[in-house]
């Protein structure tokens, strides 16, 4: 049940919770996990809220609950889990799902689709779940599993309430977690000087864009952190960075670098010359204008 997680994972609970209880659930969900290792039980008690109504009206086990117990044996007609068909996942398995969803629920429930490993649709799956997720057919909800919710196409991203799980291992071991802190740090208090600093506090190796990609990354969950604090709701706590950030900004500023932030990790693959790519990313991210 979902009331294990509050927790454990609190944005996801409240936020889940709340929109529950407000009736505005999506038809979508896009689920980064950050190899969170309960991931698979949590997304589970996720669905199970969405179609057993005891769990959804009750934080107790249903104990001898037959819904529940075809969703763990993965039998329930209502609930599909599409997997990678080899390395992809094919365009025939979004069909399928398509297909065999066009019949009315026999509970009278959402019907549910969970795609695992959602980074593994090719380009023609990707497509054909592009479209059935801008034209959703009667109550049907998808759930996207992905480890970094960038690993997707923007569109389907736009197109899907994005949730994020807390791996608190995972923050602590992320490659240099004090060298991330300094880097903003620099950016925060430097702001289009960075340029000059930056160098410094990498010793001028400004290593790969894989490198990058994740330290993108982990900035905008930081960033989105500072602002969850800003609006009084509940947050991932950094520690200090997160005052740090706040006293540099305004909510509207934030959004602003959170949107450079996008557009830095969706250029990645195609600036060769990252020391240009840098001196763009610190101008735009100040607030300046970069002539390219």
């Amino acid at each position: 049940m979902l009331e294990v997680y509050k927790d454990k994972q609190p944005l996801f609970y409240e936020e889940i919770i709340h929109s529950i209880q407000n009736q505005k659930m999506s038809h979508a969900y896009l689920i980064e996990t950050n190899n969170y290792p309960e991931k698979d039980d949590l997304i589970l008690s996720f669905i199970k809220m969405l179609l057993c109504e005891k769990h959804f009206f009750s934080s107790q086990n249903c104990e001898e609950c037959n819904i529940c117990h075809l969703i763990d044996t993965n039998t329930f007609s209502d609930f599909i889990i599409v997997e990678p068909d080899g390395m992809w996942i094919k365009k025939e398995q979004i069909l399928d799902v398509k297909e065999k969803f066009k019949t009315t629920s026999l509970q009278n429930n959402p019907r549910v689709y969970w795609i695992k490993q959602a980074d593994k649709l090719n380009k023609q799956s990707a497509n054909s779940l592009l479209k059935f997720l801008e034209e959703p057919e009667g109550n049907i909800i998808a759930i996207l599993e992905v480890v970094n919710r960038y690993q997707v196409l923007e569109t389907i991203r736009s197109r899907c309430q994005i949730y994020s799980f807390i791996n608190h291992e995972l923050q602590r071991e992320f490659l240099d977690f004090e060298l991330l802190i300094k880097i903003i740090q620099v950016l925060e208090e430097k702001e289009n000087t960075a340029i000059a600093y930056l160098p410094i506090i990498l010793e001028n190796d400004y290593r790969n864009k894989d490198f990058w990609n994740t330290i993108f990354t982990e900035m905008i969950d930081i960033y989105e952190a500072a602002m969850r604090k800003m609006e009084n709701v509940v947050y991932t706590d950094y520690g200090d960075i997160i005052q740090i950030i706040i006293s540099k900004n305004t909510i509207s500023k934030i959004i602003s670098k959170l949107h450079v932030l996008f557009s830095t990790i969706q250029n990645l693959n195609y600036n060769l010359n990252m020391n240009m790519m840098l001196d763009q990313f610190i101008i735009e991210f100040s607030g300046g204008e970069c002539n390219e």
